[in-house]
């Protein structure tokens, strides 16, 4: 079992690496990008056919990627105010709502990956090509949005593993105390 479980350690550790890169590899592309795009447009008064789609399509790519990798740093946007009030100075009630929240989002993914699921076969079966640049094409994108849903769905279970043993080593060391 022990084995398994660095297994898994290693193939987290590895896939948070890897959407590390993307992450800084879409935001590279996309700012320079844009940057070439500016400069063709504003300085040398020429603008290339096709840049402004692709630097939409790495930046719609980048952020599906940046929700994953954000995902599993538990660095998304959250409003702490109302939490901070209901369990101010209640170690174990925050860590059932941490729990809950967990939770919540996992129910939120899930109720919405029937559709990705069938938004990204159409993607497959129907490819759909760039406006500007007939043969991109953007059915990709479609495609990274499922993959990204089961990227944010794994973090979200091994965070509501960790959380609800962090919940329950609360609740028994309240007991005890």
């Amino acid at each position: 079992m022990d084995q398994v479980r660095t297994v898994l350690r290693r193939t987290q550790a590895v896939l948070h690496r890897v959407e590390l890169v993307w992450c800084v590899i879409g935001l590279l592309s996309c700012t320079s990008l844009v940057f070439v795009q500016v400069v063709n447009r504003w300085l040398i008064r020429y603008s290339l056919m096709g840049i402004g789609d692709l630097a939409l399509y790495v930046f719609i790519g980048f952020m599906l990627i940046a929700a994953a990798y954000t995902t599993w740093n538990e660095g998304h946007i959250s409003v702490d105010f109302f939490r901070d009030k209901m369990v101010a100075g209640r170690p174990s009630a925050a860590a059932w709502h941490k729990v809950a929240m967990v939770l919540l989002a996992i129910v939120a993914c899930i109720s919405i990956f029937p559709v990705t699921y069938a938004f990204m076969v159409a993607a497959i079966r129907y490819p759909q090509f760039g406006t500007l640049v007939s043969w991109f094409n953007i059915s990709w994108l479609q495609e990274v949005e499922f993959v990204m849903l089961l990227l944010v769905l794994l973090h979200l279970v091994v965070i509501a593993r960790r959380d609800i043993a962090n919940a329950i080593h609360q609740q028994q060391a309240r007991g005890k105390g």
